[in-house]
């Protein structure tokens, strides 16, 4: 398979990328907020920073901060640290706080979360869904006095604020605040010992999103109504590509745990392929580890598929664990149909995990992931995979 073959794609890419100027960051309904890890070339796209965004939408609250994230982890000195400071503020001017995270990874990184034990107006819990799915708290969001919210690929680490390259999303309509403090609380109260925590959340009103931008999350069985299956949508939305699909994700993964592959997503990038959709997907070098490689070898046999893997150069105060990655995930499909959330894909992230998703339609948005999608493709740190090849895997930890 040549690289030229996909050409086409590139050239329509560029022209959507480029066709106006990337808008100013302002008060629309869809903010994209980004991390460009430092000492790299990657384009923001005129993008704000999560280092920047989530202080101000903190600092704003003045009723309530419900905070949902896989762990929490900051180091002194480090851009966390603002963010850590605005969410204690917060607590001491009376503003009601919730901080759940994951059980497991909190055992893992426990002092972040110890800074907020005690401190006024914030409560923490554990989450802990290992008897009921076997998964974790995976999604990263935060909901401001039930109005205003931010999801996106950025854990509440200092890493994803300075040396992991994240896409999110700030959301100002308050329809997506509701659907994430039912899914919030709802989980918050199982994390309390509620064990009919999702029996209640299934007798709520469904929430009634528009036909161009509505939250979907996994698993479906812990959805309130109207929040649909992250994993039915995204299938959905690949095989209702007409012309390109380009994906950026940390992992793609064909392994369930049981031996069987998980072939829903691969089957659906086929099936788009095979109707002649050019379909880019741009992963981490962790992909690289024998675990994962072979779903993107077969991948990359397809015709009009091409799979490229990123390396970002390690930073110049040397090797970070767990960092200098690619961690984003978002798809775009078409000229402007957009999907930004917290799930890598594979079977776990939709089956066991809590995870949201963003799907919308806005043009605007599109252009500027289209346009941070090209600077990682085209740029230097993007390299085409080669389905015959042996890779070295890179080192994380």
């Amino acid at each position: 398979m040549h690289a030229d073959r996909h050409c086409p794609l590139l050239a329509c890419l560029l022209l959507l990328a480029c066709a106006v100027a990337v808008p100013a960051v302002g008060p629309a309904d869809f903010e994209v907020v980004t991390t460009i890890p430092v000492e790299t070339s990657i384009d923001g796209a005129g993008t704000r920073a999560a280092s920047a965004v989530w202080p101000e939408m903190i600092h704003g609250a003045r009723r309530t901060l419900d905070i949902a994230e896989f762990y929490l982890a900051s180091e002194k000195g480090e851009a966390l640290e603002p963010v850590i400071e605005a969410v204690l503020a917060a607590g001491r001017r009376g503003v009601k706080v919730r901080i759940l995270s994951d059980a497991a990874m909190a055992a893992t990184y426990p002092e972040t979360l110890a800074r907020f034990q005690g401190q006024p107006n914030i409560l923490s819990r554990l989450f802990n869904w290992k008897k009921l799915t076997g998964g974790v708290l995976h999604a990263k969001y935060f909901v401001v006095d039930g109005t205003e919210s931010f999801v996106g690929s950025q854990n509440f680490d200092w890493r994803a604020l300075s040396h992991i390259q994240e896409t999110g999303l700030r959301i100002r309509l308050p329809l997506f605040a509701r659907a994430l403090l039912r899914i919030f609380d709802a989980d918050w109260n199982y994390s309390e010992g509620d064990a009919d925590a999702y029996r209640k959340l299934a007798l709520l009103p469904p929430l009634e999103f528009s036909g161009d931008a509505r939250l979907v999350a996994s698993p479906v069985a812990c959805n309130p109504p109207g929040v649909g299956a992250a994993l039915e949508a995204l299938v959905a939305a690949i095989d209702g590509a007409r012309s390109r699909i380009s994906v950026q994700l940390l992992s793609y993964s064909l392994a369930t745990g049981t031996g069987e592959k998980f072939l829903r997503i691969d089957q659906a990038l086929r099936r788009a392929a095979e109707r002649g959709v050019g379909v880019h997907l741009l992963v981490a070098d962790w992909n690289l580890r024998a675990a994962q490689i072979d779903g993107l070898r077969g991948l990359a046999r397809v015709p009009n598929v091409e799979v490229k893997f990123v390396v970002i150069p390690a930073a110049e105060r040397g090797f970070i664990p767990y960092a200098r990655v690619v961690h984003s995930k978002v798809l775009r499909v078409d000229e402007d149909l957009c999907w930004v959330g917290t799930s890598n894909w594979g079977h776990d992230y939709f089956f066991a995990s809590r995870n949201v998703e963003v799907i919308l339609r806005r043009l605007a948005v599109a252009r500027v992931l289209d346009k941070i999608f090209l600077s990682l493709w085209n740029g230097p740190y993007a390299h085409k995979l080669d389905p015959e090849r042996e890779y070295q895997a890179p080192r994380i930890n």
